[in-house]
């Protein structure tokens, strides 16, 4: 089985729930098309997915239930509530770079967004003065509008920044195409300037592209940034580019656009030369599997995952995974925390003339990239038998890390893959024994889900109609 669940650190305790759903809509659907009705914005808000067991012990936060806040959500804005596994908004996620929860998204019915924000509060300084700014944004120009102006004049490179920076601000990071055609109207001088540099890199060229080379003319303005601007922002600027330099590539099926994209992310890590060639052969994996092409698919993981994943003790993997949670953690220390304490009139008088403080106190829920050793290894071997490769080279490979995955941790999803791959290799006695081991596991857990589709499992491979 496939693990889908990213690792979620829980940043700034305690985090919150909604005490009852603000939703005036039963689908996202309906929710846009009663925004247009209405002719209102629409609010989105999106929670984490947490299992039900865990969601019901969440405690839940009063303020924004408070009589004056929920008059201004409904009396404005038509409202949705849903969480981040909801399908019907997977591509709003994905757009947007949603990774913070709760994330409320402010857009008009045409779906352009306006303003987001994201995080609970224990006043409701925090949801008033969010209200009221996106209620300001909604009769500003949206993305939508400025973009028929540009196409409809794109001589105007004044219009298309402004275009580029809307975009940004609202969360979309693929501006690639746009800031290609923005380079075409500056001047050679133009690149000598910081600002115009990094505004082309924030923008996410492609690394291959015209804008980037440009961009690049100055070294000594892009080494510049590259030391003096935020650690986040040189981060998201290096991401930006890598990611959608990749999708450029695998919507173009261009294996060399797909090269450099890697290539750039291995130059990323400088001097860590082991990092840098193991985020060279993620970017290609994600290519070819994008693609579909199981032959460099296949052929490339089992270097790749022997490479980095296999040749490492069990004691270094959790010392590596711990460190870098004590570094998300530091790197995510509420404000207050480094402060002399404070009375809560004097705090609430604080948060009163500047709401905005309370997001870097308040509980945030944060979704990080899984660094487990022992998930990338389950998924990596689920992946080589959902290919329905018959190679038993390939089979026995992805059992070999299935095997190592449930050594470093052993749940009934890492057994429900081991169970798989013996039943796709034709062993079917062990499939069923350790189909078992899986269901028993699910079920001491108290994974209803988990133990149903376990059984499900053992039931098709028991039949062999699996």
């Amino acid at each position: 089985m496939k693990i889908y669940l990213k690792l979620t650190l829980l940043l700034l305790l305690p985090f919150f729930s909604f005490a009852q759903n603000l939703s005036d809509a039963k689908s996202y659907k309906q929710a846009l098309q009663l925004a247009t009705k209405k002719e209102k914005p629409l609010l989105l808000i999106i929670g984490a997915n947490f299992p039900p067991e865990m969601a019901n012990k969440i405690p839940a936060n009063k303020a924004i239930q408070e009589e004056d806040v929920v008059k201004k959500i409904k009396d404005n804005f038509i409202v949705y509530e849903t969480n981040g596994g909801d399908s019907t908004i997977r591509s709003i996620i994905s757009t947007y770079r949603i990774n913070s929860f709760p994330t409320f998204l402010f857009m008009h019915a045409n779906q352009d967004v306006f303003h987001r924000d994201f995080g609970f509060s224990p006043t409701t300084h925090k949801y008033l003065a969010m209200l009221d700014l996106a209620l300001t944004k909604s009769k500003e120009k949206s993305i939508s509008t400025i973009e028929k102006e540009y196409l409809a004049n794109k001589s105007d490179y004044t219009l298309l920044k402004r275009l580029i920076e809307l975009k940004k601000k609202n969360g979309i990071t693929n501006n690639a195409e746009l800031i290609e055609q923005y380079v075409r109207g500056l001047r050679i001088d133009d690149f000598n300037d910081y600002q115009t540099v990094l505004f082309i890199l924030e923008a996410g060229p492609y690394v291959d592209g015209e804008a980037f080379k440009l961009a690049y003319t100055n070294r000594k303005i892009v080494d510049s940034i590259f030391k003096k601007e935020p650690s986040q922002t040189r981060l998201n600027m290096n991401n930006y580019m890598i990611n959608n330099t990749m999708l450029n590539a695998v919507k173009n099926k261009n294996v060399r656009q797909a090269q450099a994209g890697a290539n750039f992310a291995r130059n990323s890590w400088s001097r860590d030369y082991l990092k840098g060639n193991k985020s060279y052969g993620s970017q290609m994996l994600y290519y070819y599997s994008a693609i579909k092409d199981t032959t460099n698919y296949l052929r490339s993981a089992v270097q790749h995952y022997d490479t980095y994943y296999m040749n490492i003790s069990a004691d270094s993997i959790k010392k590596a995974e711990e460190k870098e949670k004590q570094v998300m953690l530091e790197r995510n220390k509420p404000v207050f925390t480094t402060m002399p304490p404070i009375s809560k009139e004097k705090r609430d008088s604080i948060l009163k003339s500047n709401p905005q403080m309370v997001r870097r106190t308040e509980s945030l829920i944060t979704s990080v990239s899984s660094t487990s050793y022992a998930t990338e290894l389950n998924n990596i071997a689920y992946r080589f038998y959902a290919t329905g490769t018959k190679n038993i080279n390939y089979l026995t490979k992805a059992m070999i890390w299935s095997k190592r995955a449930i050594e470093l941790s052993p749940t009934w999803g890492f057994y429900d893959t081991l169970a798989h791959l013996y039943y796709a290799m034709g062993i079917y006695n062990e499939a069923l024994a350790t189909q078992k081991i899986a269901s028993d596991m699910a079920k001491a857990g108290n994974q209803a889900e988990g133990f149903l589709r376990s059984q499900q499992a053992y039931e098709k491979m028991k039949n062999r109609t699996l």
